[in-house]
């Protein structure tokens, strides 16, 4: 767990997630959407995956909750360039406080073994990661201070995954992109 809690403060990087449900397959914010990162940018990605090539790694990324009464979520979702299928499961956590070399608290967190995974670039093995079913609530906090979000794809021990990097395009609320 410290390995992953250290993980979750140097990789805490450009992630594309979004904390809503989302019912259809789109290349973009799903409707509804409270927070998402941006589409793929063509460039890379890190890796974040648990079960694969790679034992377990997490990519993480910040965002504000922008409501003064907070926001209730049913869902969070990660896109993942991934090269393993069945997606057997997937991990989530949402943190706060977290910095380099300090993984902060942990908020909320969970594993599915029915998430749902939508195909959603064509030029590119990319799938949105879904987790529904959730109701978490999370207050809007001070200024300065960020909520942290992983989606983690789970694997039946081959290939890879990557969480898809991105420029901001299409981004939903703040922060925004590849900050």
């Amino acid at each position: 767990m410290i390995g992953r809690l250290l993980r979750a403060a140097l990789l805490a990087l450009a992630s594309t997630a979004a904390l809503v449900l989302n019912t259809s397959a789109i290349a973009q914010a799903p409707p509804g959407s409270l927070w998402y990162n941006g589409d793929y940018n063509h460039v890379n990605g890190l890796p974040n995956e648990r079960n694969t090539v790679v034992s377990q790694a997490a990519v993480y990324d910040d965002f504000n909750v922008t409501a003064p009464q907070g926001w209730h979520l049913t869902a969070v979702f990660s896109d993942n360039l991934t090269a393993f299928q069945p997606i057997v499961a997937a991990d989530w956590e949402i943190r706060t406080g977290v910095s380099e070399g300090n993984g902060g608290t942990l908020v909320a967190s969970g594993t599915t073994n029915s998430p749902i995974v939508t195909f959603t670039f064509h030029a590119q093995n990319e799938f949105m990661v879904e987790v529904t079913g959730l109701s978490v609530f999370l207050p809007m906090l001070t200024s300065g201070q960020h909520y942290w979000l992983n989606v983690t794809p789970v694997g039946n021990g081959s290939g890879f995954s990557f969480n898809s990097d991105t420029s901001g395009t299409n981004c939903v609320g703040v922060p925004c992109g590849n900050d």
